[in-house]
């Protein structure tokens, strides 16, 4: 109903009137309107065979109820995010999402896949959210910090590990160690208390490739016992 409308009670001279509401879709397809559906693999079933109806050559959206045929606006453009790519997930890391109708996936023209940002990029990218820390010092952490994280993203491709820092963690990474002063206790906050505890001592190592600097000893005590 959110997606194409609904059956709502409006005052219309100081009568209760229920007059049919346009939803997301059918305003958009009808206006110069880039329209982005997050997480499109989470989707329902049925909503997703209500926009597969959009995806058609020619796009047009039928309002059964209304007994209406909407023709998109020539500037009207349909996004979709997802992390699976449509393929469902088998890791449990996107837990939620499921595999998109084939028939679905073919009637995308154009897919894009967008893979980590180099250091570089990534850096100005969390240096731009953590203003405090763009100086040199501070871009000198924060480039550690992108490094460390492409390290356990390489472990969890490799199967070493099974979690993995997003620059989202790395940002949250950089906005606790403004509040605690501290790379270790605010590496611990950030990311390694998610951790499974037998992979500790591998994320624990990949923090000591990264800074030279003695680790806590919580930190150093799995390096020890592994």
């Amino acid at each position: 109903m959110d997606l194409l409308g609904k059956d709502a009670i409006t005052l219309e001279k100081d009568k209760q009137v229920t007059k049919f509401q346009e939803g997301i879709l059918p305003w958009a397809i009808q206006n110069p309107t880039a329209l982005v559906f997050d997480e499109y693999d989470a989707g329902r079933p049925d909503v997703m065979f209500v926009i597969q109806r959009v995806l058609e050559v020619d796009g047009r959206l039928t309002l059964l109820d209304q007994n209406r045929v909407l023709t998109p606006n020539p500037f009207f453009r349909l996004f979709a995010t997802a992390n699976t790519v449509g393929l469902g997930d088998s890791t449990g890391l996107y837990h939620g999402t499921q595999q998109i109708n084939q028939g679905q996936m073919d009637r995308w023209q154009i897919v894009s896949c967008l893979n980590y940002l180099s250091v570089e990029l990534e850096t100005k990218v969390v240096l731009s959210k953590v203003k405090n820390l763009d100086n040199k010092k501070g871009s000198e952490i924060v480039k550690n910090m992108i490094e460390l994280a492409n390290l356990t993203r390489e472990g969890f491709k490799n199967g070493d590990i099974s979690n993995l820092m997003s620059p989202r963690t790395v940002i949250s990474w950089a906005e606790n160690y403004q509040i605690f002063s501290d790379l270790v206790s605010s590496f611990e906050l950030s990311f390694l208390n998610k951790c499974d505890e037998t992979e500790k001592p591998i994320i624990a190592e990949y923090f000591q490739r990264c800074f030279d600097q003695e680790t806590s000893d919580s930190i150093s005590n799995l390096i020890d016992q592994d």
